[in-house]
């Protein structure tokens, strides 16, 4: 009978049938059926070499699919409270007061996939490094420029600079993100390769580090190119995701969940009383410590609570598409309002997140049949000849 057993931020399969190594394995040429352990309520299956690598987490893709409602729906708020002048009622609260929530969620979810399949050989950087730069830096080059290019032609939102090289030194549109996101994968497994992150005390120094930069040096006021001052930033939610899964934090317990579900009403009563006036936080909300605890608290009493939905896991499951396409899908739906001549708020609103949602989604699919579809979502060129599927229960 076998067992899952885990090492520093990894986990290795014990049993008859895990004695040979990866490479005697692959050298028999005989084909390895898939096992299958749930680990954490994580399904999983075991690669030729014994380590165990998580496939779906319904619960963390539910929170992917939360993910990208707050950013399709508050970029959407965003806008139309710009061009329609609807500042200070629901539209601007909507867009405005849940932003500790939006990109950090991203960026924890990052690193709890990340620790399901750390960096352990620092000897794989480069190809890691590689992997990467296709799924981030390869759909950045390409989406800025259409995306811009796009905004000018249709005069939507803001304009992007004259000079067209900014577009790339200092992003365009959300796709900072990405830019960020590609430094903070960088540093974390070039540290992580060396095995320093393998205790928690490591992980917490790191965070703690991040944290004092992101406390004492305001970054909206340095100069960013290529968002290396975002990643900052962004790794405090990273480094806090990774803890999470690579310490089991998951299985906290139900008390520890409530209790930090609890929490995380705390913190949203309080951005809902900053953005009332109740009080005041630093000019740059990036520096406000309890917002900070937000985007980590949240995801952590959602996780925790076991959390998840069919419909939220679904969305979840196209969340780099989603992220990728939805500032062109708004667009479209945009220039359709305009010339349906629609000037109601709701219905904008609506319609135009509707789009950057289910359109984002048709997009993907069509692009998914095709190899340069694949390659500008930084998805692999091929489809793999064999997807392991979840055994049906008995």
């Amino acid at each position: 009978m076998e067992r899952a057993s885990r090492g520093p931020g990894q986990l290795r399969v014990r049993g008859p049938r895990a004695g040979l190594s990866g490479r005697r394995r692959e050298a028999t040429g005989r084909p390895i059926r898939p096992r299958w352990v749930t680990y954490q309520r994580i399904l999983v299956t075991v690669t030729p070499g014994g380590y165990v690598v998580a496939l779906r987490d319904k619960t963390v893709d539910s929170l992917r699919g939360i993910a990208c409602i707050l950013l399709v729906t508050m970029h959407t708020a965003q806008s139309t409270a710009a061009a329609q002048g609807a500042v200070g009622g629901a539209v601007e609260w909507y867009a405005e007061s849940l932003v500790p929530l939006r990109m950090p969620l991203f960026a924890f979810l990052a690193g709890v996939v990340y620790a399901w399949r750390p960096l352990d050989d620092r000897r794989a950087y480069g190809a890691f490094i590689g992997k990467k730069v296709q799924r981030l830096l390869v759909p950045y080059v390409i989406f800025v420029p259409i995306v811009a290019v796009a905004h000018i032609a249709l005069g939507f939102g803001n304009q992007p600079p004259a000079d067209e090289w900014r577009w790339f030194v200092y992003s365009w549109g959300p796709y900072w993100f990405l830019l960020a996101t590609f430094w903070v994968y960088a540093a974390v497994a070039l540290i992580d390769s060396f095995g320093l992150l393998a205790r928690f005390r490591n992980v917490a120094i790191l965070f703690a580090g991040l944290l004092a930069v992101a406390m004492s040096v305001d970054l909206q006021l340095v100069v960013d190119p290529l968002q290396l001052a975002s990643a900052v930033y962004l790794g405090l939610f990273f480094t806090a995701g990774l803890a999470a899964t690579r310490f089991g934090w998951r299985d906290m317990g139900r008390a520890h969940a409530l209790g930090a579900a609890g929490v995380t009403i705390a913190l949203l009563l309080h951005t809902q009383l900053v953005y009332f006036g109740a009080w005041s936080i630093a000019p740059n909300p990036r520096q406000d410590i309890l917002g900070i605890s937000l985007g980590i608290a949240f995801p952590m009493a959602f996780i925790g609570l076991g959390l998840k939905s069919s419909a939220l896991a679904w969305i979840g499951n196209y969340s780099s598409g989603i992220f990728l396409l939805h500032p062109l899908t708004m667009a479209a739906a945009r220039g359709v309002l305009h010339v349906l001549g629609v000037d109601s708020v709701l219905l904008d609103v609506v319609a135009t997140s509707a789009a950057g949602l289910v359109g984002s989604v048709a997009c993907i699919v069509v692009m998914r049949r095709a190899a340069i579809g694949r390659i500008a979502l930084g998805e692999r060129t091929k489809v793999p000849a064999m997807v392991p599927r979840r055994p049906r229960a008995e």
